[in-house]
């Protein structure tokens, strides 16, 4: 009896704690097949969690906050993350993440965390382009879905009076999202990243 109750103890322990978790994605927003949408919620979930990211979808449902999150998850590059945060005045602030794994791989440990204010102007603009390229209407995945090996993994969130939604694609060329990525690392992290490491 003894011997089957640090099992036990364990898997119980084990469940607990990945109840409290606070999940970063509604169950199954993210692939239509099960198993697909769990390995994507997890991949992605590890590298929010080693950035130090809250949880978008909770905060929605827990506030009526404005925010905007890219993630960028390139396999074979430092994880990024692109965070705007609507403030009640109009004005925005702007996170930059950075980690020292690869997106395909482990996340590593946050090694940038770099905070600045937005003006008003600057936050106008980035919601004139959300609005522009119609985020909030855009399908979270495509069908039929575009995979691979060697590539990335550009994720967009977004919450508004409650409403979360999220958009994913892999390695996009073109498109809103390709365009929105690139508004959050150029436009307004000003980040420097070499043409051979965009994709």
């Amino acid at each position: 009896m003894r011997g089957r109750t640090f099992p036990l103890l364990f898997l119980l322990c084990a469940l607990v704690a990945a109840v409290a978790q606070e999940p970063y994605f509604p169950q199954g927003v993210l692939d239509d097949d099960a198993q697909g949408d769990l390995f994507r919620s997890n991949w992605y979930s590890k590298h929010l969690k080693a950035l130090e990211e809250p949880s978008l979808f909770q905060m929605a449902r827990a506030s009526s906050a404005e925010s905007y999150r890219f993630v960028w998850l390139r396999t074979f590059h430092h994880p990024v993350i692109v965070r705007v945060d609507i403030k009640a005045n109009a004005s925005g602030e702007l996170t930059t993440k950075l980690s020292s794994g690869a997106g395909g791989y482990e996340p590593g440990k946050l090694i940038e965390n770099t905070s600045r204010p937005l003006t008003q102007r600057q936050t106008e603009k980035f919601l004139a382009t959300i609005q522009r390229l119609q985020f909030w209407e855009l399908p979270t995945h495509e069908t039929p879905e575009t995979v691979g090996c060697d590539g990335s993994q550009w994720i967009i969130e977004g919450i508004k009076d409650g409403k979360y939604h999220v958009v994913d694609r892999w390695t996009p060329a073109k498109g809103a999202i390709h365009d929105l990525g690139l508004t959050f690392i150029f436009g307004l992290a000003q980040m420097r990243i070499p043409k051979d490491q965009i994709y």
